[in-house]
């Protein structure tokens, strides 16, 4: 287990994923798992080490866009109320 991989990945997502008012699109999953990895290497962080707990990172991005748009879509219908 790489404590390192998951935090670095965990707080990367937060700062970098936003929901987005549309599918993102495979194109858009793959350039974003490609800035991961760009900060991730110059962190020291290893792609294997974030997959070792996280599984596969273009699943890992595809997921937090997903949450991010239902955490705003949630927000949005609380605000509603």
């Amino acid at each position: 287990m790489s404590k390192r991989g998951v935090e670095f990945a965990n707080e990367w997502i937060a700062e970098n994923i936003g929901a987005e008012p549309y599918d993102p699109g495979d194109a858009v999953i793959a350039e974003t798992v490609e800035r991961l990895l760009e900060d991730a290497t110059e962190a020291g962080v290893t792609r294997e080490e974030i997959e070792e707990d996280l599984g596969d990172l273009t699943d890992l991005i595809a997921d937090a866009f997903d949450e991010a748009a239902d955490g705003d879509a949630d927000r949005l219908v609380d605000e509603e109320d």
